[in-house]
């Protein structure tokens, strides 16, 4: 993003930022908890899961570190701070609609770490987030002389 792979960052900093990044992600399934106890009409238990669990499967398959598919990592760190964003917004909601208000402070909380996830990246240009930043090397073509197909005035005919 920016910077040479030869630059790094500090140790502190990449613990910083996966502290942050777990208690985002540890806030977003919490937010996806209550919010599905506040608004979907089914006992407590199955509620949450019919949340909780579809989110988990988006988050392996395209976000996580370990991903199945590899989003570009300027797309992935923008999509998954946007999701930080509406998870601290779904938090808000779902607080505001079922608890008490003191309760507003796990909302401003997310929305905090979000902030300091988001500058800490920024701030690094990226290099804070575990990412395969390895190039790749082209394809290359298969060679005649190895696959035993004819060559010179031979192959012309």
């Amino acid at each position: 993003m920016g910077k040479n792979s030869s630059q790094r960052v500090s140790p502190f900093l990449s613990a910083i930022y996966a502290v942050v990044a777990f208690l985002l992600e540890v806030g977003l399934l919490f937010a996806a908890a209550l919010a599905a106890i506040a608004f979907i009409d089914l006992p407590t238990i199955p509620a949450i899961l019919v949340v909780v669990i579809p989110l988990l499967v988006v988050w392996a398959i395209f976000f996580s570190p370990k991903a199945v598919v590899k989003l570009r990592l300027r797309t992935r760190l923008l999509l998954i701070h946007i999701i930080y964003l509406v998870g601290a917004y779904v938090l808000w909601l779902s607080v505001d609609h079922s608890f008490y208000d003191q309760s507003q402070i796990w909302a401003i909380a997310m929305l905090a770490l979000t902030a300091i996830s988001a500058i800490l990246v920024i701030a690094t240009g990226g290099y804070v987030v575990p990412h395969d930043r390895t190039k790749k090397p082209p394809k290359q073509a298969p060679s005649r002389a190895s696959s035993g197909a004819p060559k010179g005035r031979r192959a012309a005919r």
